[in-house]
């Protein structure tokens, strides 16, 4: 496997993305590119909620007759922030054992933060044959990501078709971006990779920045656990109702929103108290002494920027 063969190369090209000389701290030893997902083309998933953030960059051509020719990237995303590039690619209908296309990420769209030596870039996706590999910034040098799971590809004869969750990228909302697409890689006696007689097209063209998309997404509430105790209720006993639930912007539990705690005992609404914590929802209500033989409907309602969640229960006083 030659998942890290990509950022040896970086250090021995003349300019990167920025125009100037690289470190030659940009190694790295991969050891979990294997766990990553790599498909073929046409094996990509789809979502039903697509959105139409879709934005095209176009890059310019035949700058290296023997180079991998990038003519534009398209870039889009879905409602719940898969974002797809498609790199548009020539002159290489099938990606060969010779070849590697790199994307540098940006993902707080600020140049002054992540990788001085590459606009700023706190992540790098590589594709090679057969692997695709998510790398992360760490201060001083790339490192495998520990978590990359949204992180699939394809490749067809249009080009490289990557995809990756904004979950696996910290969440970012906007990215400066750049595409590198490299051949003549080969191997030397030792087993490295060889770069001498390698080339490269670069989008945008070196001494041109970033490319800047915004990723817009449509937040959806998840529920993952409901229940209510003591079930049924009991008259001069407190009422509990529990709601779990995830959020699609962060891929993890809810937090920071509004819970809202409805009960009725014969039209009559009931006093509610309530909590939010590590993702659960919790409504309290003091059910009347006077209750017994009633029955109690109750809701549960976690608000999230202008997103609900809603789960209702209808209980027997005893």
């Amino acid at each position: 496997m030659e998942s890290d063969r990509n950022l040896g190369y970086a250090q021995e090209r003349k300019t990167n993305l920025k125009g100037v000389p690289l470190k030659g701290t940009l190694v790295l030893v991969v050891a979990a590119a294997a766990a990553l997902v790599a498909l073929p083309a046409g094996a990509l998933g789809s979502s039903s909620r697509t959105t139409t953030n879709t934005q095209s960059f176009v890059d310019s051509t035949g700058e290296d007759p023997n180079a991998p020719d990038i003519t534009g990237i398209n870039v889009s995303n879905t409602d719940g922030g898969l974002i797809t590039f498609h790199v548009a690619i020539s002159n290489r209908p099938t990606l060969t054992s010779d070849m590697t296309v790199l994307l540098w990420l940006d993902t707080d769209a600020n140049p002054a933060t992540g990788d001085p030596q590459s606009l700023g870039a706190e992540y790098v996706i590589e594709v090679d044959p057969g692997v695709v590999s998510l790398f992360k910034w760490d201060g001083t040098t790339y490192q495998s990501a520990p978590s990359a799971t949204t992180v699939t590809y394809g490749y067809d004869a249009t080009g490289a078709t990557v995809r990756v969750g904004i979950q696996d990228l910290g969440g970012t909302k906007l990215i400066n971006f750049g595409a590198d697409a490299i051949s003549g890689i080969t191997t030397d006696a030792s087993g490295n990779a060889d770069f001498t007689n390698a080339h490269d097209d670069l989008a945008p063209d070196a001494n041109h920045g970033f490319y800047n998309y915004s990723v817009i997404t449509k937040l959806t509430l998840k529920q993952t656990a409901f229940a209510y105790t003591p079930k049924p209720a009991k008259a001069g006993a407190r009422e509990t109702a529990t709601l779990a639930a995830t959020e699609s912007d962060t891929s993890g539990p809810v937090a920071n929103a509004t819970v809202t705690c409805v009960a009725t005992i014969k039209g009559v609404r009931l006093r509610a108290t309530h909590s939010l914590a590590g993702g659960v929802a919790s409504c309290f209500w003091k059910v009347p002494k006077t209750a017994k033989g009633k029955t109690l409907i109750g809701k549960i309602t976690i608000t999230l920027k202008g997103t609900t969640l809603a789960h209702g229960f209808t209980t027997k006083i005893h």
